[in-house]
């Protein structure tokens, strides 16, 4: 007599499963069934699951990560932000003797005017910077770095950090998950810096330079969002005017005027940070020329030394006499001054040297 059938509701194909015999479980494993297949020599390739095409991924990568989900091993944020460049700028370094500046307070203890301050060195990074200062390789790429051009991305990336923008490993602004809607975040995905690789590369003579900033790409967003105003919710030119000035006080409501409000904010943040970083870098590059005027300076004055010496080995005796009566100079050479006390020279009240003819000077 069968155990199931259909008095209790089941139906009749599911009664008759349940009445099946079991399987004869010592037979197939004392005498299994012949092979029907080979040995596996692949491995099987796995489908993508289907869910991954039917629900929206949150990343632009395997890991999920994106301009506005930015994977926090490559990104920069207001933490990796350094002052220093800034108040150099501001206040300059080394203003006269700096002991007195630092004891009347003038100069903080880092050699920088204003209320700048950095961590003191921990002993290791004390070892560490011992180790490059006696490091020859270390000291050559640091000379070779000297002769590179200032490095005006660079500038204004630290800058923007400074301001709350975040930055990618390739210089992009991203936006921490959240954080899109603000002036800091509004601007995810572009690039401060582009275009200017060839014309870097040639030297200037070919392309066009770099561009730093990113008014074009505010406006032309603006733009986008002010054609949609006026084609979907009907806005005239006159409250779209209004709208981009902050001063729209109309029935129709949207985000989208919102958010000509934050493009607003972000252009002026940024445009801020810009006008900070081009100081900055009009500063170095000020440095840079200065710097090379003082080595050429330097350079004169060694070869001028140069000269001397060769002239006093060649005129002992003659030298020997204009260093008795102070005719020369800390470089071994003769001094216009000197000649000027002894009346040997123009303007002395001797004779012109022009014209060799009478007293000269009055």
């Amino acid at each position: 007599m069968a155990l199931y059938d259909t008095r209790f509701g089941l139906p009749q194909s599911v009664a008759d499963y349940l009445n099946q015999g079991l399987p004869d479980i010592y037979q197939n494993i004392y005498n299994p069934p012949p092979a029907t297949i080979g040995p596996i020599t692949t491995m099987p390739v796995e489908s993508k699951p289907l869910v991954d095409s039917l629900y929206p991924q949150t990343g632009g990568n395997e890991e999920g990560f994106s301009v506005y989900n930015p994977d926090p091993n490559m990104t920069r944020t207001s933490k990796n932000y350094n002052p220093r460049p800034a108040y150099e700028a501001a206040f300059g370094t080394m203003m006269g003797d700096p002991v007195a500046n630092i004891a009347t307070g003038a100069l903080n203890k880092f050699d920088v005017m204003g209320p700048y301050q950095e961590k003191p060195p921990s002993g290791l990074e004390t070892l560490f910077n011992k180790y490059i200062k006696s490091n020859l390789p270390i000291q050559l790429l640091s000379k070779l770095g000297d002769k590179l051009p200032v490095n005006r991305a660079g500038i204004l990336q630290n800058e923007l950090l400074g301001g709350g923008f975040m930055l990618d490993n390739i210089g992009r602004i991203v936006s921490a998950p959240g954080k899109y809607n603000t002036p800091e975040g509004i601007m995810a995905g572009y690039n401060p810096v582009s275009g200017g690789l060839l014309n870097m590369l040639t030297g200037g003579k070919k392309g066009e330079p770099a561009t730093y900033g990113l008014d074009k790409s505010y406006d032309k967003r603006r733009e986008t969002v002010s054609k949609t105003l006026k084609e979907k919710y009907g806005m005239t030119d006159e409250e779209i005017a209004a709208a981009v000035a902050g001063e729209y006080e109309g029935d129709i409501k949207t985000d989208l005027i919102g958010r000509l409000d934050l493009l607003n904010k972000s252009q002026n943040l940024f445009n801020k940070r810009k006008k900070a970083a081009d100081v900055i870098f009009d500063r170095k590059i000020e440095e840079r020329k200065q710097e090379a005027l003082e080595k050429q300076r330097q350079e004169q004055m060694a070869r001028e030394a140069d000269t001397a010496a060769r002239a006093r080995a060649a005129n002992a005796s003659v030298y020997a006499s204009a260093d008795r009566q102070g005719f020369t100079n800390d470089r071994g050479g003769f001094s216009t001054s000197a000649a000027d006390r002894a009346g040997t020279s123009a303007g002395s009240g001797q004779f012109s040297p022009s014209t060799s003819r009478g007293r000269s000077g009055y």
